[in-house]
């Protein structure tokens, strides 16, 4: 029997997860709710007793995804970095996404995102060099890209990412791998198997502790090297503000961040003082502010998410 979990009032309720995990259905949460104010019962009991899901599976939900949820802090503070390997981190988060279909709160069509990034570098891009979608995620927008250049090889510190992509976004002139930018020696590797790259990145970058961000650089240079274009978007000035903006609207963490935050993963920014500090021996050939969009269903945010971005194209000098 599960023991009684005790949460704030305003607990998102478990029927909700377990809807959204496609293992019920709202009808059959209206039946369960309907029978326990018939007997004692819970919740879960009743969807198990009837066959509709299995014990183990809630449990599994239970201690997996919806207690860590509840645990979040409604007043967390986006600025502070926990130490964590960031590595681990993106793993569980994608482990998480991929097994239970969660929402991905800076998922987007390519029509929002790297189809309005494309004109400001693909004009300056050789398609004589591999295109590399640096933290490509899940793949979307280096499927999108793969319709516009000859090789594309998308890479992620997270396997379960990649394996998302190979099953959702894969294409023949796609190729998809590992690779944590974190540490140079993969980035030296990769570079002797293919030579100068081109690279394409969006948010790959922000989310790396300050302490670490140099190194990070190092990997993207040597990717690069001489020939080599890097187009990058980030978060920009102001989005760690408008993400708290979304916490106090909710008055949580909305699920799409939730999701990501209970991992110790947190948003930084990024700008072009700190572009001309990573990069001191390469060149700002443009430049300029936008907005990162998302397909998230944030219902009390009108208009949809929005979050401020700063754009770079850079080259070696």
């Amino acid at each position: 029997m599960m023991q009684a979990i005790e949460t704030k009032p305003t607990a998102k309720p478990i029927g909700a997860y377990l809807v959204e995990a496609g293992l019920i259905t709202l009808d059959q949460v209206d039946i369960a709710l309907s029978e326990q104010k018939e007997n004692t019962m819970r919740f879960g009991e009743i969807i198990s007793h009837r066959g509709w899901v299995r014990q183990e599976t809630i449990e599994y939900m239970l201690k997996k995804v919806i207690l860590p949820e509840r645990q979040l802090e409604e007043d967390i503070d986006l600025a502070e970095r926990p130490d964590i390997n960031i590595a681990s981190a993106w793993e569980n988060y994608w482990s998480k996404t991929y097994n239970l279909s969660n929402p991905i709160l800076w998922d987007s069509n390519a029509e929002k995102a790297a189809a309005l990034d494309l004109p400001r570098f693909k004009d300056l891009m050789s398609p004589q060099l591999p295109l590399i979608d640096m933290a490509c995620g899940n793949g979307t927008q280096t499927r999108f890209l793969a319709d516009h250049f000859p090789r594309l090889i998308g890479v992620d510190v997270a396997q379960s990412a990649v394996e998302m992509a190979q099953k959702h976004n894969s294409a023949p002139n796609i190729e998809y791998r590992t690779l944590d930018a974190l540490k140079p020696e993969q980035a030296t590797a990769l570079h002797v198997e293919i030579g100068d790259a081109n690279i394409y990145m969006r948010t790959g970058f922000h989310h790396i502790s300050p302490e670490h961000r140099d190194r990070f650089a190092q990997s993207l240079k040597i990717l690069l090297g001489k020939t080599g274009i890097l187009y990058l978007i980030e978060l920009g000035a102001g989005a760690t503000d408008y993400l708290n903006s979304l916490i106090e609207l909710y008055g949580e963490p909305p699920r799409e961040l939730a999701l990501v935050i209970e991992h110790g993963i947190r948003p930084g920014d990024i700008t072009e003082e700190k572009i001309k500090d990573f990069f001191p021996d390469c060149e700002i050939l443009d430049s300029g502010e936008d907005f990162l969009y998302s397909d998230a269903d944030l219902q009390l945010l009108e208009g949809g998410f929005k979050i401020p971005t700063f754009y770079a194209v850079i080259k070696h000098k």
